[in-house]
This record gives C-alpha cells, structure tokens and sequence, in this order.
C-alpha cells in the first residue's frame, strides 16, 4: 500500500561560523509526521544545525524518494546526501519533486483498485482497442524500448567497472567486493524418500494461488530492434569476471583514477533516464489495466487472465526443518562463501 507523507530537504549550517554547508538530505517522514519532528531527530549529537530548505506533502513519498535519489544520482555523495546548491534545490529538484507528485495523486487510486481488479475474476471476454488505449499502448511500447535501450547502456558501463577491478579487492569509493554466505544446497529428494506419507505431509504447507499481473502484449526484444547493442552488451559481459574468486578480499583495493570516476558517473547519469521510463510506464501500465477491468484482453493491448484463487499445497522446507531438523541437516551441503558486487549508489570523490 503506497504511503503517503513529506518529502524534505534538508540542509545543514554551522553553529559557529553561521557557514551553510554545500550537501542536501533528500528524505522522508511517512504518513502525517511533521518534518520538524524528523529534523529534530537529525539534530541529536549533530554538532550542526539543521532546516528544511523546502518540503511538501506526497500521495506516495516512498516512490518520490527513491525516484529523486535515481534522478540526481550524479548528485549523490552518499546516502541520501546530494552536493546541491539551495538554487538548484529550489531551481530544479523541486519542479521534478512537484510534477512527480501530481502524476501520483492522478494515478494513486487507479493503483489501489487494481488491488480489486487482481481479486476479481476476468469475464473472458475479448474487445477490440480505442482509439486512446491505442495511442497509450504506443507510448508505452516506445518507452519500453528506451528503456531496453538504457539498461543495456547500463549493463556496458557495469561491465566495465568491473573489468577494472582486476585482482583487487574492489575500486577505491567506487566498486566493493562484499563476501557473503551461501545457504547451504538442500536435497529434497533424498529428504522425502526417508519420510512415510504421514511424516511427509507435516512438511508442506498450503497457499492461495494469485492472479498475477496484467501484461501488456507486443513488447519487442532488444535484440530485434538493436542488434548491434544487443552484441555490445554481449561482449562487454565477457569482458569482465561472473565471479571474483574470494582470494581477491586479500589484495588492496585499486585506486580510483580518472578514467575510473568518468566510467562512474557516467553509470550514475544513467539511472536518471531508467528511472523516469520506468514511471512513465508504470502509470501506463495502470491506465491500461483499469480501462481492461474485468475483461480478460484488449485485442494487441492488454491481457490479464483473472480466475478464482486455488488453494495449493506445496513442500515446504521450513516446515521440514521444524519438524525433522536432524534428518534435514544430514541432508544438507554447505557451499562456500562467494563475492558480491556493489557499485556506489553515490560519488565520494571530486570528478572535476
């Protein structure tokens, strides 16, 4: 259920000198909690003092957020932290921030009954398009192609930061090697053969089945429409490791240099385009499913095949564990430890 609340930002200024700071906090309180509130959580052990440069109340703040932190990610230092003029606050965040929330108060209740739509039942019937849903279902397959378009840009700069890293322990404020825990390889069937039918039945559990969700027909592969993109993704993936071996958390880190940041923020600047389709077909893909209702399709437009939830019951490795943890773990493999990849959300550095 989207919330509801107020988006901030915040600045901060010095006690001593008065001197206002160059960074803005992009954040949020939920539901009707005043931002003075959340500011005066800020301020505890904050040797600095802290104000709201602008905030306005939003149908969905947790969607607004994110989508403000995407758009300046080339902005982004860390965290919710932006290096953000009060001028460029007022000048450029704050129209996007205005227009987005006007766009949810729009599509916020079609949102919400889709909730009742996915419950209803489809009454299998079929219709041919208008002439508005045509013209969305347009918009919404270019956009889908701009946006295949743009994550595979993505894809080639993640490649290519990653084909930096060598055999480094990751890039300096750039690229992190995190090693993690694998969950051990479960052999379900060699558990179950072990089980009488009674025993087996305490291991399963039951679950409604879902209506899943509406699917917009004619969507085209990147590959159709941009071969030569489609091969450069390609390539770039074989250009850079699937896994670091964990021997590269012994090595230092490689040190970040120019080419490095220009590679990284050029990965930044991306997600603004991404993250704007992704909205635009979102409150599309809305718009679509509440003018196909209960109808099952809208001819080269919409389906969403609705029927009346199933019970289903399904093994289920929890219950397994509970009931039989001893011959659960004897059935077990443990896998070892693997490196996950994390890019900087944000720029810690200086890429003048």
């Amino acid at each position: 259920m989207p919330k509801e609340g107020f988006l901030y930002f915040i600045r901060e200024r010095d006690h001593l000198t008065d001197e206002i700071g160059p960074y803005v906090k992009i954040g949020l309180t939920r539901d009707v909690r005043p931002v003075a509130e959340r500011i005066s959580d800020h301020k505890t052990g904050n040797p600095r003092d802290e104000y709201s440069e602008y905030d306005l109340h939003v149908p969905m703040v947790d969607h607004l957020e994110k989508y403000l932190h995407h758009y300046f990610a080339d902005q982004r230092i860390s965290g919710e932290w932006f290096l953000m003029s009060t001028d460029e606050v007022l000048n450029e965040a704050v129209p996007v921030a205005q227009k987005v929330a006007a766009e949810q108060a729009i599509t916020k209740p079609g949102l919400l009954n889709l909730d009742l739509l996915k419950s209803s039942q489809s009454n299998g019937k079929t219709r041919k398009a208008t002439p508005h849903e045509t013209a969305l279902h347009e918009k919404y397959i270019e956009a889908d192609k701009a946006i295949k378009i743009a994550k595979a840009e993505m894809k080639v700069l993640d490649s290519s930061l990653r084909s930096m890293v060598g055999n480094a322990n990751g890039i300096e404020r750039v690229l992190i090697l995190q090693q993690k825990t694998q969950s051990d390889v479960f052999a379900q069937d060699g558990f179950t053969s072990e089980l009488s039918e009674e025993h087996l039945k305490l291991c399963q559990s039951s679950s409604m089945t879902g209506n899943g969700n509406p699917s917009i027909i004619g969507k085209i592969s990147l590959r159709t429409f941009d071969k030569e993109l489609d091969e450069k993704v390609k390539l770039a993936a074989k250009n850079h490791p699937t896994k670091f071996p964990l021997s590269n958390k012994q090595n230092a880190p490689r040190a970040i240099d120019d080419n490095i940041k220009a590679t990284h923020m050029e990965f930044l600047r991306s997600k603004r385009g991404i993250k704007t389709l992704e909205w635009e077909m979102k409150q599309i893909e809305i718009e679509l499913a509440n003018l196909l209702g209960n109808d099952e399709e809208i001819e080269e437009i919409i389906s969403w095949q609705r029927s009346k939830p199933v019970e289903e019951t399904s093994f289920s490795k929890p219950e397994a564990k509970k009931h039989f943890p001893e011959l659960f773990a004897k059935h077990c493999t443990p896998r070892p430890d693997h490196i996950a990849v994390k890019i900087a959300e944000g720029h810690p550095y200086s890429h003048q």
